[in-house]
């Protein structure tokens, strides 16, 4: 479907106490383990927490203009390696099954993507992180560990309050986002309707 829930309800209708799709709540760009992400995401508040459950907005595109130039010039030409399978691993779902695998596998996109449209320049990471081709896997490791703290600090934060109703719009090539999951999801449902618009191929 082109639409679907993010929800803590079951389809029929009672409210989970705990997480099993747990991916929306990690820092994330959507579909980056996709050949073509997506370039627009669209989520539309049905119910939501009287407190807590906010969508978390990190800007990506600031993030890397402030970097030293040394660190600039050190991730500009490197790459990252997105997956679904490590994603799963990651947040702590279920391991992906072999045809899962084969049906999503993994993609390389630069670190530092250009936007489609303005020219501009972010970071292109997320949770979706595999891997730094060339890199030995610890300094890899270390290195999106860094970019990422960097990411997320607070003056590069928006945290949006749901409403019902809000429809939130946002730009991929320049965000990653979460889901906040400080809410009592045994006692308050959080469903959000979503739906994406294809992109380009990240360059």
């Amino acid at each position: 479907p082109t639409i679907n829930d993010i929800t803590n309800r079951t389809p029929e209708g009672e409210l989970v106490p705990k997480l099993v799709n747990r991916g929306p709540y990690f820092w994330h760009s959507d579909k980056s383990y996709h050949e073509i992400p997506s370039a627009i995401t669209m989520l539309h508040g049905i119910e939501v927490p009287e407190r807590g459950g906010e969508t978390e907005f990190a800007n990506m595109k600031r993030a890397y203009e402030v970097l030293s130039p040394d660190m600039k010039s050190r991730i500009d030409d490197l790459k990252v390696v997105h997956s679904w399978e490590a994603n799963r691993i990651t947040v702590g779902e279920t391991p992906a099954t072999e045809e899962q695998k084969r049906e999503r596998p993994p993609m390389t996109h630069p670190m530092v993507r250009t936007h489609p449209q303005t020219g501009t320049k972010a970071l292109y990471l997320g949770t979706h992180f595999d891997h730094v081709p060339g890199l030995p896997r610890a300094e890899g490791d270390a290195l999106v560990a860094e970019l990422m703290d960097h990411a997320t600090q607070p003056q590069f934060r928006y945290d949006h309050t749901w409403r019902v109703g809000d429809l939130v719009m946002w730009d991929n090539c320049s965000l990653m986002h979460r889901g906040s999951f400080d809410y009592d999801m045994a006692k308050e449902p959080r469903v959000l309707q979503r739906t994406v618009i294809i992109g380009t191929k990240p360059f």
